[in-house]
């Protein structure tokens, strides 16, 4: 079998086979990258969105405390709360 360097069309179709692949796997970089991408602004939608609904909830276990007469678990958070309360109202 000739190597390609004994046969310049064979070598000649050997880099035109070879920058084909790596033209593709940079392609697939690029997709990948790109999704990458994607999924890490998700992550920190869902990182905010968790973050407002551990303060709501945390929000709202203080209220309960305070209609049921327990007194806050944080000094300041009965202010917090009443100051939420006027806003939403």
């Amino acid at each position: 079998m000739e190597s390609p360097a004994e046969n310049p069309s064979k070598a000649a179709e050997y880099l035109k086979e070879l920058n084909k692949i790596i033209e593709t796997q940079q392609e697939l970089l690029e997709k990948q990258k790109r999704r990458i991408d994607e999924l890490e602004q998700q992550v920190a939608k869902l990182y905010h969105e968790n973050a407002c609904l551990q303060d709501e909830h945390h929000r709202h276990l203080a209220t309960c405390r305070l209609q049921q007469g327990v007194p806050p678990a944080y000094p300041g958070v009965l202010s917090a709360i009443q100051e939420n309360a006027k806003h939403e109202k």
